[in-house]
C-alpha cells in the first residue's frame, strides 16, 4: 500500500530498586500484597493514615498462606511506614 510507519522505541524507564534479605522476603511480599489494607481519614491538614486494616490483612494473609511469624514483621513495616507518612507531611 506504499505506507510507511515509523516505529519509535519505548524509552527505557529507570527505576529505583532495593535490597530485601532472604530472610524478610516473605514479610516484604505479605506487606505488598496488603497495599489495599490501608485506613486513611481525610481532614482540614490533609490525608491522615491511621494503619493497616487488621481484618482485611488477616484474610490477605490467610488467603495468601503466608505464616503467623509474618505478622509480626508485618506490623514493624506499618510503623515504619507511618512514621515516613507523617515525616512527609510535615
Amino acid at each position: 500500500m506504499g505506507v510507511e510507519v515509523s516505529v519509535e522505541e519505548t524509552p527505557q524507564v529507570e527505576t529505583e530498586g532495593f535490597e530485601v534479605m532472604p530472610e524478610n522476603w516473605e514479610i516484604v511480599c505479605a506487606f505488598l500484597a496488603c497495599e489495599t489494607q490501608w485506613q486513611a481519614v481525610a481532614g482540614f491538614s490533609g490525608l491522615s493514615w491511621l494503619g493497616l486494616n487488621y481484618a482485611g490483612v488477616d484474610v490477605v494473609l490467610r488467603r495468601l498462606q503466608f505464616g503467623d511469624d509474618v505478622f509480626a514483621g508485618l506490623q514493624e513495616m506499618e510503623t515504619s511506614a507511618l512514621e515516613t507518612f507523617a515525616e512527609e507531611k510535615s
